[in-house]
């Protein structure tokens, strides 16, 4: 789980912006404790105008974990997502993230841009008092980075220089456990390395899998089989359950024909010619009996729910960090509400943030009494960067309802659009 974020000079974020999920209040569906005494949010909405910058946000809590452990093998290769706030482009990009794997706690600092790795320093608390884990600074394009290490990890000499070795400008020093094979044990760095790789999620999850993909698999485990068929049980799309099938896949000649003059691998040009395809057909109910609808004739937003499950399944049965955008986009409210409480009510140590236009989760009262897990985003109109602020931070009495305040726009992070009468004249 995520303790503490802040990033500056990236992207629409010029001056420091942190997001902060540190509980006051103990245990209960929202909250989760570490086992040190310190309570974290489970969950974080975002909220604001199109274009206010809350996407942003997700995309630089990912790319600070993405920095961490993806390595490079050019010293050449640019840093992925290094991309400053456009009107202070030459200062570097500054992120910090203290979070816990494998109930140790991590903090990390990182400074960059789009060549190098400028400075890094990871602490951690293997005995719940602070130690350093490494820390490195650039001192030269192609001059190997100074780099320090912990006393309390224990490494060799000779580990410790093949690190150094290995530890490109343009890659963090964690990366290079996946990168190099280390003769001498290093096994504060690869648990780290592992946990971030299985339990830290792209935004709206790993990859671009298809939608027959993610079915198959959990088809294929029957625990995550039964999640799927309750889950789509429950959510009253008329759906008993799923299973898997083969279709006839019409090929037209004109397109065979272009295929196969195409310079292309043959096992390309066999797979885009295969006479049939997998699919995914679905048990509907009435009372004449079941019958089966295909996949492609289901709607949007059955197709966005079922995408959302992946990631419901991993939080509920593991500990996991998930970024989904835009959440309630194409689902009825009753639907959003009821995911989100599977997820508060059956995960442990499992976090979800999220950016949503669905502001009637503000009326919600578990939301409406933990204002901590809501951030009100908008764009400054002086600097036309990114503000973020806390649900709890306005003063607001407990009394009055964050729906409303929001409604009438006494929390700011709303569009203010203007007369609706448009004159098109000179």
């Amino acid at each position: 789980m995520i303790r503490e974020f802040w990033v500056k000079n990236y992207l629409s974020i010029r001056d420091k912006q942190e997001l902060n999920f540190i509980a006051k209040s103990q245990p209960s569906e929202l909250v989760s404790e570490m086992g040190n005494g310190e309570f974290l949010y489970k969950l974080a909405i975002l909220y604001g105008s199109n274009a206010s910058g809350k996407s942003n946000m997700l995309i630089a809590m990912n790319t600070i974990f993405r920095l961490l452990v993806m390595p490079k093998i050019d010293a050449t290769q640019k840093i992925n997502g290094a991309i400053p706030f456009i009107l202070t482009k030459k200062e570097p990009i500054e992120m910090h993230v203290s979070f816990y794997a494998n109930n140790i706690r991590y903090d990390y600092d990182v400074s960059f841009n789009e060549n190098y790795i400028l400075n890094e320093v990871m602490y951690y608390y293997p005995n719940k008092s602070k130690s350093l884990f490494y820390e490195r600074s650039f001192v030269g394009e192609n001059i190997q980075a100074d780099v320090k290490f912990g006393t309390s990890l224990k490494l060799q000499s000779k580990t410790q220089d093949s690190i150094r070795e290995n530890t490109l400008n343009n890659h963090s020093v964690l990366s290079v456990c996946i990168k190099s094979a280390l003769t001498e044990d290093i096994a504060p760095f690869n648990t780290l390395y592992r946990w971030i790789m299985d339990n830290y999620h792209d935004v709206d999850g790993d990859g671009e899998k298809g939608i027959v993909e993610i079915l198959k698999v959990a088809y294929n485990t029957p625990q995550k089989r039964k999640f799927y068929n309750t889950m789509l049980q429950k959510a009253d799309l008329n759906i008993l359950e799923y299973r898997p099938v083969v279709e006839d896949r019409l090929v037209p000649a004109e397109y065979r024909e272009r295929i196969q003059k195409e310079n292309i691998p043959e096992e390309m040009k066999e797979a885009l010619l295969k006479p049939t395809a997998d699919s995914v057909a679905f048990v509907n109910h009435s009372i004449n009996g079941d019958f089966d609808i295909p996949l492609k004739w289901q709607s949007k937003g059955t197709i966005k729910y079922i995408r959302i499950l992946d990631a419901l399944y991993d939080m509920i049965t593991s500990s996991h960090v998930y970024y989904l955008d835009e959440l309630g986009e194409d689902l009825h409210n009753d639907l959003l509400y009821y995911y989100l409480n599977v997820f508060l009510f059956n995960s442990k140590k499992s976090q979800l943030i999220i950016t949503s236009q669905e502001t009637t989760l503000l009326s919600q009262d578990l939301i409406n009494e933990n204002r901590g897990v809501v951030w009100f985003v908008e764009k400054n109109k002086e600097t036309a960067s990114s503000e973020y602020a806390r649900g709890d931070s306005f003063g607001l009495h407990k009394n009055l309802s964050l729906y409303n305040s929001y409604r009438i726009g006494r929390l700011g992070a709303k569009p203010e659009l203007g007369s609706i009468f448009i004159n098109l004249e000179d």
